[in-house]
C-alpha cells in the first residue's frame, strides 16, 4: 500500500506510527510543515510563512495537493484534527484516515463555534476515523463521525517495555525503611498538563512523608521556567530534577529508575505516558478525568486525585510512601492490563487491516 501522511514530524507518535507502516512493507510518504526527528518515510517539509496555525494550514493545501498529485497514493493519513487534518478534508482526496490525537477533539472544539464548526468538517470528510480511547471515540461521534467509520485503538506499548516491567514486578525496595521514593511526571510543561500543581504539592508532600523523597519532572515547554522559579520560591529546589527533554532510552531509564508515576493532566485521552509507567512497574498517580478512568480504578490498580487539588494529590502520595503495601498486586494488575490492552504490536496491526477496508 502506497500511504501518504500528513502529520508534525516532531512528535513522537508521528515517527512510530509511520515507521510502524514502513517496516510493514508498505510505501510510506510523509508531508510535514515542521521540521525534526527523520522517519523511515520518504519526507516532504513545506516551509510555510509564520502565520497563525488557522491560517498556516489551510493555506499550505495547494503544495500538498501538488505533492500528492505526483505520488499517487492509495490513502491519506492525516494526523490532528485542526492542523493536518483540515489539510487533508480540504485535498478532497480519498480514501482519507483522519487520526484523532486527544486534545484536538476534547479541547479544542469547545474553544468557539468556528473551532466546533472545523472539526465537524474534517471528520465529515473521513472514510476512516481513529481514536484511542472512549472518551476520544464518543468526543468524535458527538461531532457528527459515522460511528461505522470509527476505529478505536490505543496506541498502546512497546512489548519490551512489558519484559522490563515483568521483571521488576515482585521488586520489594519499597519496604526499605532508607529507601528514597523517586516520584516521576514527564508530560509536556504546558498549561494543560498543570505540572504546577505538582510542583506545589512538593513542600507537602516533603513534610508529610516519612521515607526520602525526590522529584523528577522530564519535558520541556512554555511554563519550564515559570516552574524552576516556583521550585526556587517553594525552596525545594534540591529535591526536584527537572530532566528537560530525554532520547527515548534516556526516558525508559527514568521510568525503570522512578517508583512513582504522576499525571497532572486536566484533560487526556489514552496517554502513552501512563501505559508506559503501568508497563515498567511505576504506580500511577493520576488526574480523576475520563481517560485515565478506562485505565486506573482508584485504590484497585492505581490513585485518582481531582483535577488541580494539590492538597488530594499531596495525600495520595503520602499514603502510597507511608501506608500502601500492595504494591506487588498493583504492579501485577497494570501489566497484565496493558498485555491484554495496549500492546502496540497488536493494536497496529488491526489499524493497519482497517487502512486496507477503504483501499479495496
Amino acid at each position: 500500500m502506497k500511504i501518504l501522511f500528513l502529520s508534525d514530524v516532531r512528535a513522537y507518535h508521528t515517527k512510530r506510527w509511520v515507521d510502524y507502516f514502513a517496516d510493514r512493507g508498505h510505501q510510506c510518504f510523509l508531508i510535514s510543515l515542521e521540521k525534526g526527528t527523520p522517519t523511515k518515510a520518504e519526507e516532504f517539509f513545506i516551509k510555510s510563512k509564520i502565520l497563525p496555525s488557522f491560517l498556516k494550514y489551510p493555506l499550505s493545501v495547494r503544495k500538498v495537493k501538488k505533492i500528492a498529485e505526483e505520488i499517487k497514493p492509495d490513502l491519506i493519513n492525516a494526523h490532528f484534527v485542526p492542523s493536518y487534518g483540515l489539510i487533508g478534508a480540504l485535498l478532497g482526496e480519498h480514501p482519507l484516515v483522519v487520526s484523532a490525537w486527544g486534545s484536538d477533539i476534547l479541547i479544542s472544539p469547545k474553544k468557539s463555534f468556528l473551532h466546533k464548526l472545523r472539526a465537524k468538517y474534517v471528520l465529515s470528510k473521513a472514510d476512516l476515523v481513529t481514536t484511542d480511547a472512549k472518551v476520544l471515540t464518543q468526543a468524535v461521534l458527538d461531532l457528527g463521525a459515522e460511528e461505522k467509520k470509527v476505529i478505536q485503538n490505543p496506541m498502546g506499548v512497546d512489548r519490551e517495555l512489558v519484559l522490563e516491567g515483568e521483571k521488576r514486578k515482585s521488586d520489594s525496595s519499597y519496604r526499605d525503611e532508607n529507601k528514597t521514593f523517586v516520584i516521576l511526571s514527564n508530560r509536556r510543561l504546558e498549561p494543560i498538563y498543570d505540572v504546577m500543581t505538582l510542583l506545589k504539592a512538593v513542600p507537602l508532600v516533603i513534610k508529610q512523608a516519612k521515607k526520602k523523597v525526590k522529584f523528577v519532572i522530564v519535558g520541556q515547554g512554555s511554563q519550564k521556567n515559570r516552574l524552576m522559579k516556583l521550585a526556587r520560591d517553594l525552596k525545594v529546589e534540591e529535591y526536584v530534577d527537572f530532566k528537560g527533554e530525554l532520547s527515548r532510552r534516556g526516558l525508559i531509564d527514568c521510568y525503570k529508575n522512578s517508583d512513582i508515576y504522576i499525571s497532572t493532566s486536566l484533560s487526556d485521552s489514552t496517554s502513552v505516558s501512563l501505559l508506559e509507567a503501568m508497563a515498567l512497574g511505576l504506580i500511577p498517580i493520576v488526574t480523576d478525568i475520563p481517560g485515565n478512568r478506562e485505565w486506573i480504578e482508584d485504590k484497585k490498580n492505581g490513585f485518582l486525585f481531582p483535577i488541580s487539588d494539590r492538597h488530594a494529590l499531596t495525600k495520595q502520595i503520602a499514603y502510597a510512601i507511608n501506608e500502601f503495601t500492595d504494591w506487588i498486586n498493583f504492579r501485577e494488575k497494570n501489566i497484565s492490563l496493558v498485555k491484554q490492552k495496549a500492546m502496540w504490536e497488536d493494536n497496529m496491526k488491526d489499524v493497519e487491516g482497517e487502512f486496507w477496508e477503504p483501499v479495496g
